[in-house]
């Protein structure tokens, strides 16, 4: 077995009411913009709270993630998931998001994706390369966007890129995301915010893409 995260690390997970919120957001976004044969990626998938959604919303998806420990869990969710018969099915690969864009680039027929979504935690080490971590909000921040950025490689022309995130003590997480995504040249087409919690998922689509939600 892996060895336990780190204090640092047990950011990765949200608390319990954050994680319902998380769910549902998921939850929302996959069974209204996707279709059941559809392919969904996570380049920051983490305990894998956005592919156990996908599974249960009988989907296709899979995740990347560079810890061991949260490769295992990710995986163990995910068999549970599998396990309610939904019909959905999910994979995490142990590595960066650039070793997911050269599995799925490397097929005979490259499967392209209908939805980016993820949901990083504060105090994750988002890894884009082979090399470097994030130690700060910015590279935080700069990190995610990376992520979702090269997942447009393998991505459909109308897929949708996903965040799902909420603000912490004198950080506002979402509008920080949200200023970054449309700096990296992102449009906003849909925001959602679960009011109890402050949890809010903003959807995005790239300027060459049709804009689907006007």
């Amino acid at each position: 077995r892996h060895p336990p995260p780190t204090e640092g690390q047990l950011h990765m997970r949200p608390q319990a009411h954050h994680q319902r919120s998380v769910a549902e957001l998921a939850q929302h976004a996959i069974t209204t913009y996707t279709d059941q044969d559809d392919l969904l990626l996570d380049p920051i998938c983490g305990s894998g709270d956005i592919l156990v959604e996908a599974v249960r919303a009988g989907r296709m998806a899979i995740g990347v993630e560079h810890e061991p420990y949260w490769v295992d869990m990710a995986r163990t969710r995910i068999e549970r998931a599998t396990d309610s018969g939904r019909g959905g099915f999910a994979a995490v690969v142990n590595g960066s998001v650039d070793t997911l864009i050269r599995l799925l680039a490397g097929e005979a027929r490259t499967q392209q994706a209908s939805m980016v979504l993820t949901a990083p935690q504060i105090g994750t080490a988002v890894r884009v390369g082979g090399s470097g971590t994030a130690s700060n909000l910015a590279e935080f921040v700069d990190g995610t966007v990376a992520a979702v950025s090269l997942c447009a490689e393998v991505a459909a022309p109308q897929t949708l890129f996903g965040i799902i995130c909420w603000p912490v003590p004198e950080f506002n997480t979402p509008r920080t995301m949200e200023d970054a995504f449309i700096t990296a040249g992102f449009k906003v087409v849909d925001r959602q915010t679960a009011s109890s919690t402050s949890v809010s998922r903003l959807l995005f689509n790239r300027p060459h893409s049709p804009q689907l939600l006007e």
